[in-house]
C-alpha cells in the first residue's frame, strides 16, 4: 500500500493521501523528470501528517482526458478539473491603485513568468464560501475575486480584503486549498459551469477535502493548518482603544469612569503615539510621562494594558503625508504633527544585519524598513526590543499594518515580494506569538489584522476598520463568518467600528451584536473629534443597553470558555454561520443567511441590522427554540419559508436558545481576574429533555492545559411529565488551584411549580418557583469530584 499515486496525461500528477478525507494534487510538466519541491513557505503553514494509503482513503482519483477527477468510494464526483492546468506561462500584470495610507500610487506593470491557470467544473446552483476576510459576500455563485491583500479601508471593503486566503468551501461538501500564495484571481462563471483560477507564480498544487458536512471540512482543514490555542481567560472581557492616543491622565480617567458606572472593562490598548519613535519601543513621555504608574493604576482597577505596533522601523518622516492623513482621519494627537518619529539607530542596525524584507516601505506615519519575520535572527531582534515592555507589565500587542510589503521585497527563506506579500501577516504574527511564548508559560495574545492560512494558530484577529453604520454592521458579520469557516475562532468586529459618529440607534444596535463577538473591543475618541463613542455618550437608554449586553457577555463567560476549548480540539469557531448547524446545512433556507448566527450550538443571535426596524423575521432550524428574554417558545420547520416575526424594540436583542440545552452562566463581573474560577454558576436548562451542557475549566492564564491540566464537567437533564432529573457529573481531570466546591443554582425554564425537590435523594427546601418567568430555581452545593443529582417532582 502507498500514500502516493502517480498519473499521466497533459501533465504529470502526483496524488498524496493526507488523511482519510483529504488529498493533495501536484501538477508538473509532462516532460519533467521530477516534481517541483514545495514552495519555501509550505512547511511553515502545512502541518505534517502521517498520511494514509490510497486504500484507506475515502477518496478515489483518476485522470480521464488529462483532467483530474476526485470521487468518493461510491463513484460520486466531488471535484473535477474542467481542463488540464496551464503551467509556467507569462502573465501580464497591469494594475494601478491609490494606496491612501501610504499616500502613493501603486503601479504594477510588466510580465510575471511561471504563472499557472486552473479550471474547476461547477454545478448548477453550486455556492461557494470562504477565501478569507471578505466583507462583500458570504455565499457566492458568480463573480470575481482578487486575492491580493491590502489595507482595505472602509471605502474599499466592497472589493478588497486584509486577509485573502486561497481556500473555499463548496455547497457540494468539499473544500479546495490552492497551495500558491501569489496574487491570484478567481472567476466563477455559472453559465459556463466553471471556476477559473489564475495565480501570478508557480504552484499548480492544491488540497481537496471532502466532508460533506462543513463541520468535517473545518476539522480536517484545521488538522492540516492548525487549530486555535486558548487565549487568556481575561481576553474574553471587554477591551477598548483610544484613537488617536490621549494623555495618560485621560486614559486613567476613562477607566475609572467605567468602574463608576459599573460597565465592565478588562483591557485598554494604547494607539500608535504611545511610542516615541517608530519603532524603538520607547514611551513617548509627552503623552505617557510615567508608564509604570499607568500600568499599576490600571492594574489596581483590574484593567490590563496592550500596545499597538506595526512592522516598520522608520527612517523617513514624510511630514506632508502626515498632514494630509491627519486632515482626513484625525489620527495624530494634538501638537505631535511635526514630531521626528524616525528610529535612525534601530534602522541602521537592522539594515546592516540584513533584517529587512524591504528597506523603504511606506505606511501611515512615514517610511521605513519592514522586518523580515521569516529571518529567525530578525524576529529575535524584534522580540528582544519588545521584551522590556512585557517585563514592565504590558500584557499583549496589537500587530497592525501587515499589508504593505512591496513586490521587490525579499525573504530569508527564498521568496520574492510577490510570493511573500500575502503571507507577510502569517510570519509577522508567528514571530510575535513565539516571542511571547518564549518568555514564560503565559498564553500569548497577538491581536492581528492581516492573516493567511494557518494564522488561526496565533490568536486573535480584528476585522479591520469599519464605520458605525448598518451597512458596515452587515459587512463585518459576513467577514467574521467567512473567517470562522477557516478556523479563526477568536476575532472581533469592533463595537462602532474605527471611526465615524454613532447615532443613538447605531450605538445600540452595533453593541447588541459586536459585544457578543468572540473578542469584544470598542474605540473611544477625543471628544473634540467625536463625542458619540463612549458607552454613556447618548444618555441613559444607550448606556443601559451597552451595560446590559456587556454584562450578558461576562455572565456567559463559562459558555464562551467551553466553546474556545471546543475550537482548540476541533477547529469549530465560536460564532458560527447557520449552515454549520447540523439541522441547517442541508436546509436551503440558510444557504446565504449571515445576519443570524449561532453562538456555539445552543444560542442563536439574530440582531437587528436594518435602520428603523423594531421587528425582524427569524428563520428557525427544525426543533424547539426558546426566547432568552421571555417565556415564548417556537417550533422550527423546514417548510416555514418566511420565518418567525420577532418584536425587537430598540432595547431588545433577538436571542434564542435551542431546546434541550444546558448553559452554564456565571455572575456579573467588572473584570476577569487571573484567579477567577467557575465556583459560582447558574445552570440554565431548557426543555425538551434530554438536555445537555458542558463546563471546561483550567488555570485561565498558562499553557498548562496543553499538558493535560484542566477539568471537564458534564451536565445532563432528563424528564417526563412527572419528574425532571438533573445530574452534574463528577469532574473529569484536575489542575492546580482547581475548584473543589461549586455553589450552583439549577434553573429549570418553562417549568411548573414542583411538589417536591430532592438533592442526592434527600428532600430540600432551598428552592423557589418564579411564576412570572415559569422557572424553578434550586440552590445546590456540589463537590466537584463527586457531582450531584437533583430531582424535581411535578
Amino acid at each position: 500500500m502507498t500514500s502516493e499515486q502517480l498519473l499521466s496525461g497533459a501533465t504529470r500528477v502526483r496524488v498524496q493521501f493526507l488523511t482519510e478525507n483529504a488529498l493533495r494534487v501536484t501538477h508538473a510538466p509532462a516532460s519533467a523528470q521530477a516534481f517541483p519541491p514545495g514552495r519555501p513557505w509550505l512547511s511553515h503553514v502545512l502541518l505534517p501528517t502521517p498520511g494514509v494509503s490510497a486504500e484507506q482513503s475515502r477518496l478515489v482519483v483518476d485522470m480521464p482526458d488529462g483532467r483530474i477527477r476526485v470521487c468518493d468510494r461510491a463513484g460520486r464526483a466531488i471535484l473535477a478539473e474542467a481542463r488540464p492546468p496551464q503551467l509556467g506561462f507569462a502573465k501580464r500584470m497591469r494594475s494601478v491603485s491609490l494606496d491612501i495610507p501610504a499616500t502613493e500610487v501603486r503601479a504594477d506593470f510588466g510580465r510575471v513568468e511561471e504563472a499557472i491557470s486552473l479550471a474547476l467544473r461547477t454545478e448548477p446552483g453550486e455556492g461557494f464560501y470562504g477565501w478569507g476576510e471578505w466583507f462583500n459576500a458570504f455565499r457566492r455563485e458568480r463573480g470575481r475575486l482578487k486575492l491580493k491583500i491590502r489595507d482595505a479601508l472602509a471605502m474599499l471593503q466592497h472589493r478588497e480584503t486584509y486577509s485573502g486566503i486561497p481556500v473555499f468551501f463548496s455547497s457540494r461538501g468539499y473544500a479546495f486549498w490552492l497551495l500558491n500564495s501569489h496574487e491570484s484571481e478567481w472567476r466563477i462563471e455559472p453559465e459556463r459551469r466553471v471556476m477559473e483560477i489564475e495565480a501570478a507564480g508557480p504552484g499548480a498544487d492544491y488540497i481537496v477535502i471532502y466532508g460533506p458536512a462543513f463541520r468535517d471540512l473545518i476539522q480536517t482543514y484545521t488538522q492540516l493548518t492548525g487549530r486555535p490555542p486558548l487565549i487568556p481567560r481575561w481576553a474574553f472581557g471587554l477591551m477598548v482603544t483610544g484613537y488617536p492616543q490621549e494623555p495618560q491622565s485621560v486614559v486613567l480617567e476613562r477607566a475609572q469612569e467605567h468602574r463608576k458606572r459599573n460597565i465592565p472593562l478588562d483591557a485598554i490598548i494604547l494607539d500608535y503615539h504611545w511610542e516615541e519613535r517608530y519603532h524603538n519601543f520607547q514611551w513617548r513621555k509627552s503623552l505617557i510621562p510615567n508608564p509604570q504608574s499607568l500600568i499599576s493604576d490600571l492594574q489596581s482597577l483590574g484593567v490590563r494594558l496592550g500596545l499597538i505596533l506595526t512592522p516598520f522601523v522608520n527612517h523617513r518622516n514624510r511630514p506632508g503625508q502626515r498632514r494630509f492623513l491627519n486632515a482626513l482621519a484625525s489620527n495624530v494627537p494634538r501638537g505631535l504633527a511635526q514630531d521626528d518619529e524616525r528610529d535612525v539607530e534601530g534602522y541602521a542596525e537592522a539594515k546592516a544585519k540584513g533584517y529587512f524584507a524591504h528597506d523603504d516601505a511606506k505606511w501611515w506615519f512615514g517610511a521605513g524598513g519592514m522586518l523580515d519575520f521569516t529571518h529567525p535572527e530578525a524576529a529575535e531582534w524584534w522580540n528582544a526590543r519588545m521584551r522590556p515592555l512585557y517585563e514592565q507589565g504590558i500584557e499583549f500587542f496589537k500587530n497592525d499594518d501587515g499589508e504593505y510589503l512591496p513586490k521587490d521585497a525579499r525573504s530569508a527563506i527564498g521568496m520574492d515580494g510577490r510570493e511573500y506579500h500575502n503571507l507577510y501577516g502569517f510570519f509577522y504574527s508567528r514571530a510575535m506569538y513565539e516571542g511571547m511564548a518564549a518568555l514564560d508559560d503565559r498564553r500569548p495574545f497577538i491581536y492581528a489584522r492581516s492573516t493567511w492560512a494557518g494564522s488561526q494558530r496565533f490568536p486573535a484577529i480584528f476585522l479591520g476598520d469599519q464605520k458605525p453604520t448598518f451597512e458596515h454592521l452587515q459587512s463585518a458579520m459576513r467577514a467574521g463568518l467567512n473567517m470562522g469557516l477557516l478556523g479563526f475562532a477568536h476575532w472581533t468586529a469592533d463595537v462602532f467600528g474605527l471611526d465615524g459618529k454613532t447615532t443613538p440607534e447605531t450605538h445600540v444596535r452595533y453593541a447588541q451584536w459586536a459585544l457578543l463577538a468572540p473578542v469584544a473591543r470598542y474605540f473611544w475618541r477625543p471628544p473634540e473629534i467625536d463625542d458619540t463613542r463612549l458607552p454613556w455618550s447618548h444618555g441613559p437608554q444607550a448606556e443601559a443597553n451597552f451595560r446590559a449586553i456587556a454584562e450578558l457577555r461576562y455572565r456567559l463567560l463559562p459558555y464562551y470558555y467551553a466553546l474556545a476549548w471546543e475550537a482548540y480540539l476541533t477547529g469549530l469557531p465560536i460564532l458560527r454561520p447557520m449552515l454549520l448547524d447540523a439541522a441547517a446545512q442541508d436546509d436551503p433556507r440558510f444557504a446565504d443567511v449571515f445576519d443570524q448566527q449561532m453562538l456555539g450550538d445552543k444560542l442563536m443571535l439574530a440582531p437587528v441590522v436594518e435602520p428603523g426596524a423594531t421587528q425582524r423575521r427569524i428563520l428557525l432550524p427544525a426543533g424547539t427554540w426558546h426566547d432568552f428574554w421571555s417565556t415564548d417558545s417556537f417550533e422550527g420547520r423546514r417548510d416555514d419559508l418566511s420565518g418567525r416575526l420577532y418584536n425587537a424594540p430598540l432595547d431588545r436583542l433577538p436571542l434564542l436558545v435551542r431546546g434541550g440545552s444546558i448553559i452554564p452562566m456565571g455572575p456579573v463581573l467588572q473584570h476577569i481576574p487571573d484567579d477567577h474560577r467557575f465556583d459560582q454558576l447558574q445552570l440554565h436548562i431548557w426543555p425538551p429533555y434530554p438536555a445537555s451542557g458542558v463546563l471546561y475549566d483550567d488555570d485561565g492564564r498558562t499553557r498548562a492545559y496543553q499538558r493535560g491540566e484542566y477539568s471537564v464537567t458534564r451536565f445532563v437533564a432528563e424528564g417526563d411529565s412527572r419528574r425532571t432529573v438533573v445530574r452534574v457529573e463528577p469532574a473529569e481531570g484536575n489542575f492546580p488551584g482547581g475548584v473543589e466546591i461549586r455553589e450552583l443554582e439549577i434553573v429549570l425554564h418553562r417549568a411548573e411549580s414542583p411538589a417536591e425537590v430532592r438533592v442526592n435523594g434527600e428532600a430540600v427546601n432551598d428552592w423557589r418557583y418564579e411564576a412570572e418567568g415559569r422557572r424553578v430555581v434550586v440552590r445546590v452545593r456540589c463537590e466537584v469530584r463527586e457531582g450531584v443529582r437533583v430531582e424535581v417532582d411535578l
